[in-house]
C-alpha cells in the first residue's frame, strides 16, 4: 500500500475508534459529600477526612485519576483538597474517594456552631475529576445540597440529603 494512502487509512481507522466513546456520549460523574471525619489536630490546625460519593452515570466504567475541588460550607469556605487516587467507577456504580485535607481550627468552630444551631448544613462542592480517557481527560462538577447531620465518635455521620 503507498504511504500517503497507508496513512489516510490509519487516521480514518484511530477517527473511527474514537467514535464509540465520544466527548458529548460520556455524562459527568456525579460527586457528592458521603462523610466528613475529623482527624488529628495540631496547633490551630486540624486535619479532616472528606468522604466524596462519585457516581457513574454511563453505562460503562469509568477509570478516574484524581478529584480536585473546592468545599463551601454555610456560604464560607470550607476545604479545598487533591486526591490522586485511582478508582474505577462501574458503570452505573459509585465509589467514595476519601481526601484528607487540613483546615484552620477556628473553621471547624464556626460550622460546628452553625450545624448546632440549625441541625443542618448547606453545601457546595465544585471542581475537575480526572478522567484515564483520550478524548475526555477531565469534566468539571458543581453540586450544592442541604445535609442533616448526626454528631458520632469523632465526626458527623450523612443522614438525609
Amino acid at each position: 500500500m503507498p504511504r500517503p494512502i497507508a496513512s489516510v487509512t490509519a487516521f480514518v481507522l484511530l477517527l473511527s475508534f474514537g467514535a464509540c466513546v465520544t466527548p458529548q456520549s460520556v455524562e459527568a460523574p456525579h460527586v457528592a459529600l458521603g462523610n466528613v471525619r475529623l482527624l488529628e489536630s495540631r496547633g490551630l490546625m486540624q486535619r479532616i477526612r472528606v468522604d466524596l460519593l462519585v457516581s457513574n452515570p454511563n453505562d460503562f466504567d469509568i477509570p478516574l485519576t484524581g478529584l480536585d475541588f473546592s468545599m463551601t460550607v454555610n456560604g464560607a469556605d470550607f476545604a479545598n483538597g487533591l486526591s490522586e487516587a485511582a478508582v474505577t467507577l462501574p458503570r452505573r456504580g459509585q465509589a467514595t474517594v476519601p481526601v484528607e485535607v487540613t483546615i484552620k481550627m477556628l473553621t471547624v468552630f464556626n460550622q460546628i456552631q452553625a450545624v448546632q444551631k440549625r441541625g443542618a448544613l448547606d453545601y457546595r462542592l465544585t471542581g475537575k475529576a480526572y478522567l484515564d480517557h483520550l478524548l475526555l481527560p477531565s469534566v468539571d462538577f458543581d453540586r450544592t445540597g442541604s445535609l442533616s447531620l448526626q454528631r458520632g465518635g469523632r465526626g458527623f455521620q450523612v443522614l438525609e440529603s
